[in-house]
């Protein structure tokens, strides 16, 4: 793991720092994605006390006080924009659940919530004079990360993919972007990459532990909190490493310290059936996911959670939970299907199973009265459906 050093004449660490959520670890800001004592996750730790939102139709210009981003001039406008975060009078009363507010992350550029991180790694990796790295993903982190990368001619972005993702991959390959297909999973992919990162001696990008990847999916809640009438007293999405709702977790701590919300939201975590490995540890009640947990070709209705080997993140998203009072559950390719179309008829969203399987958790949860009438949820729907393309040369 190679860490690099701050941009010639440039001083970050008034505005952040890093530091080890499991140990304390601290450091100046650089690109390291864990803790070189204990091997655990980075954050960026911001100082916030004058941080509030920004009038700005770009979010991160809108946001850029809650960002490791210490100049506009190193974000590149139009990666992501603003979403609609809204109440759904129809589907909520459907479902039991008529305070159901819904954030739609389908209206970004490339379908999904991951412009928002491609557009805030892009921008750190220029502020610490990053200019060719690698990463693996199962479609729209890469395919995000990849538009962005070709809005910058100094950068050249290695991606790698299993080869069951190939075609959830949008991305313009060229002088400035490869993708390498591995027979494999994911995991099998991001090792792959790993090892290509460290035998050429460049960055390797880092997923989930890439704190930044983290900074630029916390902006959706941030627009969320701000746009609704009354504060969420559980938020839900889909998971699959579960980096966004880790980075919901500390979007909504900053919003605590800030005094912008008031409480936390229970954090309910939703996964599909056939690949719902944190979910069945949960549910036993386990501290740590073992080898026997890991789904080495996992399949699903819902393409964009398949990680199959969620050991690395599990007890993260256990803290998340444990702490809030939230859960992990599962449910099923049929429910997903059905909260897909109520989706589409009762609130004229098409978005991909992932983020119905939002709403089919919700379904279950007010059923068993495990989420009652009078809360106010947020659920955020991470995405849309793409029709499957090769990548193109």
């Amino acid at each position: 793991m190679h860490a690099h050093g701050l941009r010639s004449g440039m001083d970050m660490s008034a505005k952040f720092h890093l530091a080890c959520i499991d140990c304390g670890w601290s450091c100046e800001p650089e690109f390291r994605q864990r803790c070189p004592e204990c091997r655990g996750a980075l954050e960026s730790r911001l100082d916030l006390r004058n941080a509030r939102p920004r009038g700005s139709d770009q979010p991160e210009l809108a946001y850029l006080d809650f960002l490791p981003v210490v100049s506009p001039d190193f974000l590149d406008p139009g990666l992501s924009v603003r979403t609609p975060c809204r109440p759904a009078p129809d589907l909520g009363a459907a479902i039991g659940l008529p305070n159901l507010w819904l954030k739609d992350e389908s209206r970004q550029p490339t379908g999904t919530t991951k412009d928002r991180l491609a557009s805030v790694v892009l921008a750190v990796f220029r502020q610490l004079g990053i200019k060719e790295w690698v990463a693996s993903s199962t479609g729209n982190s890469s395919t995000a990360l990849a538009r962005a990368v070709l809005r910058d001619q100094s950068m050249r972005a290695h991606f790698f993919c299993g080869r069951d993702f190939v075609e959830d991959h949008r991305v313009e390959l060229g002088d400035q972007v490869s993708l390498t297909v591995v027979d494999g999973s994911y995991s099998d992919a991001s090792r792959a990459a790993q090892k290509f990162a460290a035998e050429r001696q460049i960055a390797w990008e880092g997923g989930f532990f890439n704190w930044a990847r983290r900074e630029g999916l916390k902006v959706a809640y941030l627009e969320a909190f701000d746009a609704m009438e009354s504060e969420p007293d559980v938020v839900v999405q889909a998971i699959s490493s579960g980096m966004g709702m880790m980075a919901a977790h500390k979007g909504a701590q900053e919003y605590l310290a800030t005094g912008r919300i008031t409480s936390m939201p229970r954090f309910l975590m939703v996964q599909q059936d056939t690949c719902a490995p944190m979910a069945k540890a949960w549910q036993d009640g386990r501290a740590q996911l073992t080898d026997s947990d890991v789904i080495n070709r996992p399949e699903g209705l819902a393409r964009a959670i398949l990680l199959g080997d969620g050991r690395a993140s599990y007890p993260y998203m256990r803290a998340i939970v444990r702490a809030t009072g939230g859960s992990i559950v599962s449910v099923s390719q049929r429910e997903m299907v059905e909260a897909r179309r109520m989706l589409r008829e009762l609130e004229g969203m098409e978005v991909c199973y992932s983020a119905a399987a939002t709403i089919a958790a919700l379904r279950v949860e007010a059923k068993a009265q495990r989420i009652t009438a009078g809360q106010v949820v947020l659920a955020n729907l991470t995405g849309r459906m793409r029709d499957p393309v090769p990548p193109t040369s």
